[in-house]
């Protein structure tokens, strides 16, 4: 009986251990939003154990907005010796993303990569204590944007804006976008002053996260 009981707990202590030597793949998107034309970075590491699984196949796929149909490939790669792997992708608008490892048959979390519409943001002085803001977009030529820039002013040192303006958006050719606003500094900046700006996604465009917000007033410079 004694023999019996010391199997058992044996038995009961090796299965964890070998609930652990199974294959694990792991992956991280360095950054959830990146401009038009750069490119989202996935890395990850396919292990076994405590042991890098080296030399193996890893694939990105990825389901393009409005996220309908079956991933496709975007990108193969292998992991090096320490199992490691990175993919760089350059997405023309929000993707779902996700590594198949395919001799492991491991598929890793999704991963929301949301890919905003490029833009610059500058001003032009036009007379004495009136600047104009100007912030350029650009887009897919398919894209269409619809959102409003808002432009956001505070005096030279501020650590917030304490003006906000609205600029519509007009649209200069396909793939181009532009929005200004012409604004009177107050007297007491001396015409000296920091400038920022916000946009919502555009509804249907597929670029940037719908959820994102903008300041009322006093954005953080």
């Amino acid at each position: 009986m004694r023999f019996l009981l010391g199997f058992l707990v044996l038995a009961s202590l090796a299965l964890p251990a070998s609930a652990q030597a199974a294959p694990l793949l792991t992956v991280d998107l360095a950054r959830e939003s990146v401009r038009y034309g750069g490119a989202h970075r996935v890395e990850g590491t396919l292990t076994d154990a405590t042991v890098p699984l080296a030399n193996q196949e890893v694939i990105l796929e990825g389901r393009r907005y409005p996220y309908e149909g079956s991933y496709r490939v975007i990108e193969r790669g292998t992991t090096d010796a320490e199992g490691r792997f990175r993919f760089d992708a350059e997405l023309d608008r929000n993707h779902r993303l996700r590594v198949v490892a395919p001799a492991q048959t491991l598929t890793s979390q999704r991963l929301q990569a949301y890919t905003l519409p490029g833009f610059e943001l500058s001003f032009r002085a036009i007379s004495p204590g009136v600047v104009r803001l100007y912030q350029r977009y650009t887009v897919p030529k398919n894209v269409r944007l619809s959102a409003p820039t808002l432009f956001y002013l505070g005096k030279r040192g501020a650590s917030k804006a304490s003006l906000r303006r609205t600029g519509e958006l007009k649209r200069v050719k396909a793939g181009r976008y532009t929005s200004q606003v012409t604004v009177t500094l107050p007297s007491g900046w001396n015409g000296a002053f920091r400038y920022a700006s916000c946009f919502r996604a555009s509804t249907g465009s597929g670029m940037g996260d719908p959820n994102q917000s903008c300041p009322k007033l006093r954005l953080q410079f």
